[in-house]
């Protein structure tokens, strides 16, 4: 009995493969469809030029250089004209104005394009449907009908007659560069044979030497210059340093010199009130005057009145005593003895024992 080999639900794992590699190709295809914008809704809207050369059924559609969506087809209109149906993505149809235009535009590779202009964002949006304004491109054949070629080939005439008229001169054996190289024949003739100035100097060992010499110092003269150059450029160097200093100081100079001014300022017053004391001393000089006279008026007067002050001084203290007296007897009458306080004998000297200090000094004679 023959026995075969049979994997287990081998049908199913068949099955459940091709199921994975539809999805896997169902997803794939999404995902280019959505890239390449399969699903999303287009409008339509046509133009019309007079020519197309190298537009075709599928040419990009760009705004500001970028793809919005993609020619559709072509018509040939009675007026001969050639109306282009386009077809934009719903993402840029607000893009398009009423003064929107189109024109036929070339890239760098030479293909063409369709390059819609955008309008002013004033303008209301773009009806589906509508036909857009169109600008003719320009042809090569057009920039050259632009381009004026008569004044560059006069140019090139006159260029070509001045040529001619020096090639004439230059081959006429008469003329100044013949001329001019037999001149220089004869020159290296001399030279060579040491005829002539030229040829005594070079011939002339002695002005050999002479002239040796002020090269050799011409050289010594071109160290000691490059040399100097060198210190100017040290110097030139520090010369930033030096004018920084210079004007730090000038600067300190101003500061001082404000100071100065400010100083100034104050000064004005101080001599205004100098020149005012000036004008009024005179007057305070009068017054010290008279205010010295006085006191020397009042000073005789109180030396006059000196010999009257011991008298008076000697009648007071005998009032004194007189009131002390009194004042004694009323302490001791017996009406109002027990309202008046008792108070202790005084020690002091009585006025007639006092010494009189102006009989010390002889000033008065009692």
């Amino acid at each position: 009995m023959i026995m075969h080999f049979r994997i287990p639900h081998w049908d199913r794992y068949v099955g459940i493969f091709i199921l994975l590699a539809l999805l896997i190709l169902t997803a794939t295809l999404v995902f280019m469809a959505r890239g390449q914008k399969w699903f999303e809704k287009r409008y339509r809207y046509s133009a019309s030029f007079a020519k197309v050369q190298g537009l075709k059924p599928g040419t990009p559609v760009t705004i500001s250089g970028m793809e919005v969506g993609s020619v559709k087809a072509f018509r040939l209109n009675p007026l001969g004209r050639v109306e282009v149906q386009m077809e934009i993505l719903e993402t840029y149809k607000d893009y398009l104005r009423v003064d929107s235009a189109v024109t036929i535009a070339t890239t760098l590779l030479g293909g063409k394009t369709l390059e819609i202009r955008m309008g002013s964002p004033s303008q209301p949006p773009l009806d589906e449907e509508a036909i857009l304004k169109s600008q003719e491109p320009k042809e090569l054949t057009d920039f050259l009908k632009e381009i004026d070629l008569q004044t560059p080939l006069k140019k090139v005439d006159e260029t070509l007659e001045n040529l001619r008229a020096l090639t004439a001169k230059l081959n006429s054996p008469g003329g100044e560069v013949f001329t001019i190289l037999k001149n220089v024949q004869f020159l290296t003739t001399q030279l060579r044979e040491g005829e002539g100035s030229a040829g005594a100097i070079l011939r002339d060992k002695k002005m050999y030497l002479e002239i040796t010499a002020a090269v050799e110092s011409a050289k010594r003269s071109a160290v000691h210059v490059e040399s100097v150059t060198e210190k100017a450029a040290e110097i030139a160097k520090e010369l930033p340093g030096v004018v920084h200093q210079v004007n730090g100081r000038i600067q300190e100079i101003q500061a001082i010199l404000d100071e100065v001014k400010k100083a100034t300022a104050k000064l004005s017053p101080i001599l205004e009130n100098v020149n005012r004391a000036s004008v009024e001393a005179p007057a305070i000089a009068g017054n010290i005057r008279d205010i010295t006279q006085d006191v020397r008026a009042i000073t005789g007067d109180v030396k006059k009145a000196t010999p009257e002050v011991p008298e008076l001084v000697h009648q007071t203290q005998e009032i004194l005593e007189d009131a002390d007296k009194v004042m004694a007897g009323v302490q001791k009458h017996w009406l109002i003895r027990g309202l008046v306080p008792r108070t202790q004998k005084d020690s002091s000297i009585a006025i007639s024992q006092r010494q009189n200090p102006y009989e010390a000094k002889g000033d008065v004679s009692r």
